[in-house]
């Protein structure tokens, strides 16, 4: 074996072995470097990368992996031979060795002929492995070119084109060049098929994109005719070269063709074209990977002229290559499905196993709300999340075709409990391979949002006036107990021991009418007395009411007001009585100091996002502004988040469990809206949304 370009480091401590070692080896490798034992070489990226390793240990009493652990796990000699030279009683670190991946034993003294055997059986194996490594590397690329196909082809730009000139142009030019640099190939041509004469007619433009000449290649007799005929791409090669086709083709071209890739480009099930592949740059054939990259590729061609020609119905296209809907009949019932689809309210989307789209009407682009055009939108990937699509997998999976009326929550920044209602349906062609679905779908957000509404006022409803008669029979009795209790206490003023027994039932009492006048507060809510006011009048106002509490709980009360804050149009007490509440809240979240912070800014969304209720929005107008609280206290768990505002939930002792209740009755009343975001030991956000005026 010749010595190439392979390097060869050798390990060892003794400069006579290392001598013996090169003389023996200097043959079979062109650089030879020493490295010592127990020293860490670090072994640059930019520098040779060894192939073998030689690792002499026979002569060291303490040796052990740990010594060339550094070469073991670096990452440019991971997967390379290493070659030990070990003196026969050294066992326990030959069973070490023997459990690494690519070792090799020699014990001393090792004879040349041994040692050169070993060399050049681990050279063969690590030129074996990198070519591996190479090809499937080359076929993951291929994949992947796979993958970003429209990315690489550009194939969408015939959308932009007015005359079918362009077109030709972009097929024959620009198509074919990014063609043969996307899967090296030496040489690319699109033709044109002409029927009756049976022949492939290509093109050759000179400069300025003048055309310069036309060619013409028969394929009567040609194994290219059943592929024309078929749509079916293939590659020729080996016999398939002796082809009257490719001789032709060959015979033009000046050189030998080694394998030629045949994709027919069929529209509106009539031969239009073919894009013809000749001689892969590294390799001497075409793999599956150039094959599926090609069809996939011709048939996007396929879908992008077709659409073309429907949008141009007077392009010389359709007469020069006899193309066009089966009739004119049919072309104005395909047109007039067209418009219909384009007109309504509700998306539709054809799209196969892979995920891939193969029609997308405007109605969808509406629902989805996605920015790209629909002519750029290629895989459901690019509009829907990632759980949406595993959902609609798991249906096409678990649930029999036809699937009715199945609902999906999208997932949105903007809108977070956004909803489609969609039905999927088979598309049954005799001329696809793979399967075809139509799937229908509307936004049934409204619709979600009033279905909770009416849910959530009913219970409410029938909660509030059980409360409400609770609380009246309950307050009767209570008022007697409290009034028996009063007199007890003048009776007994010589008697400490019992007079605290009546002070503890007094002050049970009053919870209990405290309670009592919150169940009446949240089963009949005052209606509010609105006014122009200003929400920084409104804090204003609350915070000496907490500045104690801020003062003994080490908590910075901060504020951030718009520069063009509107007003509002609000029952200030009411809207003090929402604040307070959320303040104290906040400042019980934070036993030992923190931040609270209030922000207002004039909304700058249309439309605001749905509360923790999911109760539908009910704006007094279209104005309104956006009021933040939030606190750096120990926040609130996901599952007590979805709870926080139902009647009688609390986490507090003491509490009721009305409080934030109230607030959102009161904010209900006022028009608005009320939503709260947390995260368990960071903090927590409540937003408002109030009218402005």
């Amino acid at each position: 074996m010749e010595s190439g370009s392979f390097s060869l480091a050798i390990v060892c401590s003794n400069s006579e072995r290392f001598s013996y070692f090169k003389s023996i080896l200097k043959e079979s490798f062109h650089r030879i470097v020493s490295l010592p034992f127990g020293k860490r070489i670090e072994i640059s990226l930019s520098e040779e990368v060894f192939d073998i390793v030689l690792v002499d240990a026979a002569y060291e009493l303490t040796f052990g992996l740990q010594s060339i652990q550094h070469l073991l796990e670096h990452k440019n000699l991971r997967n390379k031979l290493f070659i030990f030279i070990l003196n026969p009683s050294q066992d326990s670190i030959k069973h070490q060795i023997y459990r690494l991946p690519n070792s090799q034993i020699l014990f001393d003294p090792v004879d040349k002929f041994s040692l050169i055997t070993a060399v050049h059986t681990g050279l063969r194996l690590s030129a074996l492995q990198n070519r591996v490594q190479v090809y499937k590397e080359l076929l993951e690329g291929e994949q992947k070119l796979i993958t970003y196909m429209d990315e690489l082809l550009e194939i969408d730009q015939m959308h932009q084109f007015d005359r079918f000139a362009e077109v030709r142009e972009f097929l024959q030019e620009t198509l074919l060049k990014k063609i043969e640099l996307t899967l090296a190939v030496e040489k690319a041509f699109f033709g044109f098929v002409e029927k009756g004469e049976q022949r492939l007619r290509i093109e050759q433009s000179g400069r300025k994109n003048q055309l310069e000449r036309v060619v013409y290649f028969s394929y009567e007799h040609s194994l290219v005719l059943p592929l024309l005929e078929q749509n079916k791409a293939q590659v020729l090669e080996r016999a398939d070269l002796a082809d009257s086709f490719v001789q032709e083709l060959e015979e033009f071209l000046g050189f030998r063709i080694f394998s030629l890739l045949f994709a027919p480009v069929n529209v509106f099930h009539r031969e239009f074209g073919a894009i013809v592949l000749i001689n892969k740059i590294y390799r001497e054939s075409f793999y599956e990977n150039d094959l599926a990259f090609a069809t996939i590729a011709a048939q996007r061609i396929s879908f992008v002229l077709e659409q073309f020609l429907l949008d141009h119905p007077t392009s010389d296209a359709l007469s020069e290559f006899s193309v066009s809907p089966v009739n004119t009949k049919e072309a104005g019932q395909f047109k007039l499905i067209k418009s219909i689809l384009d007109a309504v309210n509700f998306g539709v989307t054809v799209f196969d196993d892979r995920m891939n789209i193969h029609y997308l009407n405007p109605g969808a682009q509406q629902i989805l709300n996605f920015q790209q055009p629909i002519a750029q939108v290629r895989r459901l990937q690019d509009i829907l999340s990632k759980n949406v699509i595993n959902e609609i997998r798991g249906l096409l999976k678990n649930r029999e075709l036809p699937i009715v009326r199945h609902e999906v929550q999208l997932e949105s920044r903007l809108f977070p409990d956004s909803y489609i209602g969609l039905s999927i349906y088979p598309l049954n062609s005799v001329e696809e391979q793979g399967n075809k679905y139509i799937m229908v779908f509307s936004e049934i957000t409204q619709t979600k949002r009033i279905q909770a509404e009416i849910i959530r006022m009913d219970r409410m409803a029938s909660l509030g006036v059980l409360s409400a008669g609770i609380a009246h029979e309950i307050r009767n009795p209570l008022a007697g107990i409290k009034a028996m209790a009063q007199s007890l206490e003048d009776e007994l003023k010589d008697d400490p021991q019992k007079l605290e027994y009546i002070a503890r039932i007094l002050r049970q009492v009053d919870r209990l009418d405290k309670l009592l006048r919150a169940f009446f507060t949240y089963a009949r809510p005052v209606r509010p007395d609105p006014s122009p006011s200003s929400i920084k009048k409104i804090v204003n106002e609350v915070l000496p009411l907490i500045q104690s509490k801020l003062r003994e709980r080490d908590i910075k009360f901060t504020t951030a007001y718009a520069s063009d804050l509107a007003n509002v149009f609000v029952d200030q007490n009411q809207i003090q009585q929402v604040l307070l509440n959320l303040f104290l809240n906040a400042i019980d979240a934070m036993p030992s100091g923190g931040m609270l912070k209030v922000e207002a800014q004039n909304a700058k969304a249309a439309m605001p996002v749905l509360d923790r209720r999911k109760r539908i929005p009910a704006l007094l107008s279209d104005k309104f502004i956006e009021i933040k609280v939030t606190d750096t206290g120990v926040g609130i768990s996901p599952d007590e988040l979805e709870l926080i505002f139902n009647p009688f939930f609390t986490t507090k002792s003491q509490g009721t469990g009305l409080g934030l209740s109230i607030v959102y009755q009161i904010i209900k009343e006022h028009g608005g809206q009320i939503d709260v975001k947390s995260v368990p030991d960071k903090g927590t956000t409540f937003t408002i949304l109030l009218p402005a005026i």
